[in-house]
């Protein structure tokens, strides 16, 4: 066999490392198929999974606007990975392999990206650094063994900008900007917040000539990627709407009266079912949200009136937003994504953590940004995106598409430090030390604490869902575990007393709810599920007090009153329960619960030409409800 040659050795070794790091992506997938983490997807991968089955399934166009992306369901089902899920959340089928082998791709494009961007930005012994960052970035391969759009949006964003500063010859022809516009397009219909990048591509281009016309190419090529969703969109709201309609909640979940920076959980809102909160707002406004498009101006006009009621503690959010953008803690939506190393060991080896590339980012842009003009577009690119998402709140995943932009600043940043010398060395390290210390989680112990718990709430709740013993035990010590760690957390307390329920463990279940209600600030939310548990369970003489005392402090809460009607007509309570169904027909009138509640107290009191006109009064509202219907006929009936 004759020896190998110099000229082909280089191709070996490649060809040698693609087969070691397919291996290694082997590897992960391999343990991550036997993960509670994809065998239960939850929140937006479980949205995911379940609108690309629906489209693989033949239904071409939803009957209501997108709520989310309405490009990454169709790349799920292009890929051949849409799976349903059954009534416990556990995921039917096999693990989605075509999504993960495209973002595979993904990702390798992005390392080839700032591979390339190295060897025309930085000297050649340096060259490799943004790429190296980015490949040993452990929640980027997190990310793209996950249903979830991150991966293939940075890859759009990254390939826009590199096309627009770096690519010399297809930023020479208009086709150029025809195809930054394209990929700019498909950024947007991933994440609307991608659009703003138009000024960055509007930046890079002013230098080259026929700069109108590249800019009307590059404009056109966007809208018309946008336009046909667009258009479905606000045919389907009635009104001129974005490519999504989650903005509004999203801007809700950032500045509403809860909001701290961070993904906030509402009690009663159920992301997964009702991801619009169409549900929810018609329960908590007492009347039917028409759709998604209604639900998303309800959930901005909320976000805007309490913006502009407290403006200062609205721009003191956003500050805090855009620090958190940086800041080297890997912010969990609900999952933390140490789980996804716990489960997947093969993880282990990518040790660079975002505190270092944030700090290493921030220098080489203080450094590096003003040294080289065609950084000047990813400079602003950065700039923007942490602006416009500090509008909403700040998770990991989102943070994911400025990664690779800090990495080539890191690049950057660690090759100003290793040329300076002297006075210039001397004015880098400070800048360095200050960077290090402005990505430091400073002031976030109790909200870092709060949220291990409540990721162990949520590693429970998908045990739970696997419903066999060995599991329903381990999600019983993560909740258990959960309340030691933060013993102020509702969700721990609600999520243990569900699982001992489920397993007919009633007496523990309501112990577990009566130390919640002491303990939790929100404990009407836990007394609530208390007073049902007792009612289910036949013991109404102690849920009756319960009742009275929660009541006192929501005084026209309708399913409360409903019950605390028909209970104190069971202990006897005659006067006292006609008087809970007045109040429930006075608050409540559009729910009929009060007017059959009323009419059967006064009827069983010998009232019946009250009974009457109440049943009456009940059917005016409600002209088709049966049970109105039936026991004003029995009441007739009687001599």
């Amino acid at each position: 066999m004759a020896p190998l040659s110099l000229a082909n050795r280089p191709r070996f070794l490649l060809l040698l490392l693609f087969l070691l790091v397919l291996t290694w992506w082997i590897g992960v997938w391999t343990q991550l198929n036997r993960s509670v983490l994809t065998r239960v997807p939850i929140l937006d991968e479980k949205y995911y999974l379940e609108e690309g089955a629906a489209i693989a399934g033949g239904r071409l166009l939803p009957d209501f606007p997108f709520i989310m992306s309405p490009l990454y369901p169709y790349l799920v089902a292009a890929s051949g990975s849409g799976r349903l899920v059954d009534e416990d959340g556990v995921r039917l089928g096999p693990p989605p392999l075509g999504i993960r082998i495209l973002h595979l791709l993904c990702w390798g494009g992005i390392v080839w990206l700032l591979l390339a961007a190295g060897k025309k930005l930085l000297p050649r012994w340096a060259a490799p650094l943004p790429a190296l960052l980015f490949a040993l970035y452990r929640p980027a391969a997190i990310f793209a063994s996950a249903t979830l759009l991150e991966i293939p949006l940075t890859l759009m964003v990254t390939a826009f900008l590199y096309l627009i500063t770096l690519a010399r010859r297809a930023r020479e022809r208009l086709g150029g900007a025809a195809l930054a516009g394209f990929l700019l397009g498909l950024a947007t219909l991933l994440r609307t917040s991608a659009v703003l990048l138009i000024l960055p591509g509007f930046l890079a281009l002013r230098s080259l000539p026929q700069v109108r016309r590249r800019l009307v190419v590059l404009g056109a090529a966007l809208l018309v990627t946008l336009a046909p969703v667009l258009l479905f969109n606000s045919l389907h709201a009635g009104r001129p709407a974005g490519v999504s309609c989650n903005g509004g909640l999203n801007l809700y979940i950032g500045n509403g009266p809860a909001a701290d920076g961070l993904f906030v959980l509402f009690a009663g809102f159920d992301f997964e079912d009702d991801p619009a909160g169409v549900a929810f707002l018609s329960g908590q406004l007492g009347r039917r949200v028409s759709g998604v498009a209604e639900a998303d101006r309800i959930w901005a006009e909320a976000a805007r009136q309490t913006i502009w009621q407290d403006r200062w503690r609205a721009i003191r959010l956003w500050a805090r937003k855009v620090w958190l953008h940086f800041v080297g803690w890997e912010i969990a939506q609900v999952t933390p994504l140490s789980l996804w190393q716990r489960d997947a060991s093969w993880l282990r080896p990518l040790l660079v953590p975002y505190g270092l590339i944030a700090a290493a980012g921030l220098v080489g842009m203080l450094l590096g940004g003003r040294a080289d003009r065609r950084l000047w577009p990813w400079l602003l690119a950065v700039g923007i995106l942490v602006a416009g998402q500090s509008l909403f709140f700040v998770v990991s995943r989102y943070r994911l598409v400025l990664v690779p932009a800090l990495c080539l600043f890191g690049g950057v940043g660690l090759t100003a430090v290793a040329r300076s010398r002297g006075p210039r060395l001397a004015l880098i390290l400070p800048l360095a030390a200050a960077a290090t210390l402005l990505v430091q989680p400073w002031g976030l112990r109790d909200i870092r604490t709060q949220w291990e718990a409540m990721g162990l709430c949520n590693e429970g709740v998908r045990w739970r869902s696997l419903g066999d013993q060995e599991s329903l035990a381990r999600a019983e010590q993560l909740f258990d575990r959960a309340r030691q760690v933060e013993p102020t957390l509702l969700v721990a307390y609600r999520s243990l007393a569900r699982l001992l329920v489920d397993q007919d463990r009633i007496e523990e279940a309501e112990r577990v709810l009566a130390e919640g209600v002491l303990r939790v600030e929100k404990g009407h939310v836990l007394q609530r599920s208390l007073i049902l548990l007792l009612l289910d369970n036949g013991r109404v003489g102690e849920a009756v007090p319960r009742l009275a005392a929660f009541l006192r402090d929501s005084p026209d809460d309708p399913d409360m009153l409903h019950n605390y009607a028909i209970a104190l007509g069971k202990t006897g309570h005659q006067a006292a329960a006609i008087e809970a169904g007045r109040h429930l027909v006075e608050v409540a009138p559009e729910d009929p619960r009060g007017f059959i509640d009323l009419g059967i107290l006064l009827a069983r009191s010998g009232r019946t030409a009250e009974a009457r006109e109440v049943f009456s009064a009940g059917l005016d509202r409600h002209p088709d409800h049966e049970d109105l219907r039936h026991n004003l006929d029995l009441l007739n009936a009687e001599p």
